[in-house]
């Protein structure tokens, strides 16, 4: 069989990945040479030239996974979870069997990484309640991640903390913060509206949050979580996964001071904020809002296990405090 050794116009762009006016220039330049084959009515371009470019396309701007792996350090599996979460483009070449990774986003991570683990290893985030003096950077934090769309004015969140002091917590990084939770216990008549927006958060007066007590079952809403903006993915990735440990813990502290939860809720209105909640084990529900979405554990039937853990820690307590 004779080896093939023209690329129809069609072929050629396919490959390269790239338009016919591109091709043209290609052609112009040099780079690629065609022919007007006898009888025919279209031209073909030199096998060999575009096989050529393409693999010095490939060398310019894209890594193999080997190559790109060595780059980050990483095995497959998470790269291809960089790729999943888009931080890396990757495209087939046609024909081909195996994925290329775009090489300036290959670069810009492994940069972003060695930026950030090296700054990590002198000041590590730490997660702690927040008291009083945090609220005013809690605010500001506030209205830069949510644009000051109803922001909690500082007087209210005040209030709301002394009235209970184990709703906020922040996470700083250095002495900064970049990142803040709001655990909020509420009455069952305060959470049905706010989750219609028929009441707002900045509403909310003190005398409508409950104290983490022994006793009845609390309905936990996740009043807010964010993340300073204009960090890196990886910085924000990595900070958010502090952040869910913390909430985490606090949640197991809870059951070990005989605090009962009923149901933990949150709601999200952004796609990060939405796959957080559902990667966490959070069973979305209806929302009345457009735009919102509601999302829920139910404490008793919950198999997670941060949950689970929460559970046995509260039984040890009832059984402690039983006698």
């Amino acid at each position: 069989m004779e080896e093939k050794k023209y690329y129809t116009a069609k072929e050629a762009r396919e490959i390269l990945g790239i338009t016919y006016s591109a091709l043209r220039n290609h052609v112009h330049t040099g780079r690629i040479r065609r022919t007007m084959p006898p009888g025919k009515r279209q031209a073909v371009y030199l096998k060999e030239d575009v096989d050529q470019l393409h693999r010095s396309q490939k060398e310019e701007i894209y890594y193999t996974a080997k190559e790109a792996q060595e780059v980050l350090g990483m095995t497959y599996s998470a790269l291809r979870n960089q790729v999943d979460a888009g931080n890396i483009a990757n495209i087939m070449p046609p024909g081909k069997r195996q994925a290329v990774y775009l090489k300036e986003d290959v670069d810009q991570l492994a940069h972003e990484m060695e930026a950030f683990f090296a700054a990590k290893q002198t000041a590590p985030s730490v997660f702690k309640k927040a008291t009083e003096e945090d609220l005013p950077e809690c605010v500001a934090l506030s209205a830069a991640i949510f644009g000051g769309v109803n922001i909690i004015p500082l007087d209210r969140r005040i209030a709301w903390l002394k009235k209970n002091p184990d709703i906020d917590y922040v996470l700083r990084h250095d002495s900064e913060m970049v990142g803040y939770v709001s655990i909020v216990p509420l009455r069952r008549e305060t959470l049905e509206p706010l989750l219609k927006d028929e009441l707002l958060a900045k509403d909310i007066t003190p005398d409508e949050i409950e104290e983490f007590k022994p006793g009845k079952p609390l309905q936990l809403y996740i009043m807010a979580m964010g993340i300073k903006p204009r960090l890196s993915k990886l910085e924000k990735r990595t900070y958010a996964s502090r952040l869910i440990k913390g909430i985490r813990d606090v949640i197991i502290t809870m059951g070990k001071r005989g605090v009962t939860i009923g149901t933990i809720i949150a709601r999200s209105e952004v796609p990060d904020g939405i796959n957080v909640l559902r990667h966490t084990g959070f069973t979305e529900i209806p929302s009345e809002v457009p735009g919102t979405r509601n999302f829920i554990i139910e404490v008793e039937k919950s198999g997670i296990p941060a949950v689970m853990e929460y559970k046995r820690e509260l039984a040890a307590w009832k059984e402690q405090n039983s006698e």
